[in-house]
């Protein structure tokens, strides 16, 4: 079974190269057309897209329609096996009044896809056996450094399913006898309607920034933008992966989620449970509400103004504003706080009776982060946190 996930992951791993590259100067021997249909949009449409098992590319429309192309093209693929995989696709699209539905279903997407649970099932366990015993220091990363984090993200998780496998990574070269499908799915999407998305087992990326309003509710998936937000936008994400290298604006709850990875953000709302979070740099008016969570702040702008935080059970890892003025309050209780050579212990309070942990500043200073944590562990550095032996 082993050795046959072996094969699968690395049909998965060739897949992804092959599709991220520009141009492939190879003839394929045939192209089919699954679906492709253009719809009319006014500042009234909706746009319902339900994604199942499906590897789609997002982009700005160049008009004021929705056009939506999907395609398959094999070399050295036997009939059957073509007929195969195309019998295994189930696409529809409609529009009604000022609603257009798309929806797809791919039901061999184990085979080249995701198998998203497997992977990191692997992938955790690898990373736990090659853990040191003493946990480094988490050094500061620079807003730059976790932007080249997000854009590198599938290479990345390319190399840590090698390691996983122990698979020496190495350069494939094409061989005019190999076997290769390419599938192409494209969503143009013009920036004045509203989407209503339902993503399972999927990977969208957004190629332009986004700033329609957003109702998604995502499970098992990776999706990746780059500045996306909206007032009005509601994200719902349960497991799988969120990279962006920018949030302007918006509501978004996270669950279980391997990885949370934010460039910048502002004037937005998270709320988190059991997700791993890190945010280079908070720009502007941040709110997070979290549970059991694990969250790392890197950075702050000139003039962020407030970032607020309620958690229980959670780990912060915060580095201080490079700014000289700001104000910094904690408050909680059954909390372990860290601070330079400092360690605070706030007691289990029966009543629920929080107490001051520590203070930094003018409190009319604009720019002020507050936490209040209970049942958790706060640690604050300037270039590094050393977690010592906690």
């Amino acid at each position: 079974m082993k050795n046959q996930f072996k094969v699968l992951l690395l049909m998965l791993i060739t897949s992804i190269a092959l599709h991220g590259q520009k141009t492939l100067d190879i003839e394929m021997d045939e192209k089919h057309t699954i679906f492709d249909k253009s719809f009319s949009t006014d500042s009234n449409t909706i746009l319902v897209l339900n994604l199942k098992n499906t590897a789609a590319q997002v982009v700005a429309s160049k008009d004021n329609s929705v056009h939506i192309t999907y395609t398959k093209e094999f070399k050295n693929t036997r009939k059957k096996h073509i007929k195969r995989q195309l019998e295994l696709l189930t696409v529809s699209g409609k529009k009604e009044g000022n609603k257009i539905t798309y929806t797809t279903n791919s039901k061999n997407s184990h085979v080249y896809l995701n198998k998203l649970v497997w992977e990191d099932m692997l992938i955790g366990q690898f990373e736990k056996k090659n853990m040191d015993s003493i946990p480094k220091p988490l050094k500061r990363k620079s807003l730059d450094s976790l932007l080249f984090e997000i854009k590198s993200s599938d290479i990345l998780y390319k190399n840590k399913l090698f390691g996983a496998l122990k698979i020496k990574p190495r350069v494939k070269k094409w061989k005019s006898s190999d076997q290769l499908i390419i599938t192409k799915m494209i969503i143009e999407i013009p920036e004045h309607i509203h989407v209503r998305a339902t993503l399972e087992n999927s990977n969208l990326v957004f190629l332009d920034d986004f700033y329609n309003r957003m109702t998604m509710n995502v499970r098992n998936t990776k999706i990746k933008f780059k500045s996306v937000g909206n007032p009005l936008n509601i994200l719902d994400v349960d497991n799988g992966y969120f990279y962006a290298n920018k949030i302007v604006a918006g509501d978004y709850t996270f669950a279980n989620t391997k990885k949370v990875l934010i460039g910048e953000i502002l004037n937005t709302k998270i709320n988190t449970e059991f997700t791993k979070v890190e945010i280079g740099e908070i720009e502007k008016n941040t709110t997070i509400y979290d549970f059991n969570s694990k969250y790392s702040f890197y950075n702050f702008s000139e003039n962020f103004g407030e970032l607020k935080m309620n958690s229980d059970y959670s780990e912060i890892n915060l580095f201080l504003p490079k700014q000289s003025e700001y104000y910094l309050e904690t408050i909680g209780h059954n909390t372990v706080h860290f601070w330079r050579d400092i360690i605070t212990e706030i007691p289990p309070s029966k009543k629920n009776v929080n107490s001051k942990m520590m203070e930094i500043g003018d409190r009319q200073n604009p720019n002020k982060i507050s936490t209040h944590i209970t049942n958790g562990i706060i640690r604050f550095g300037e270039d590094f946190i050393d977690f010592g032996e906690d």
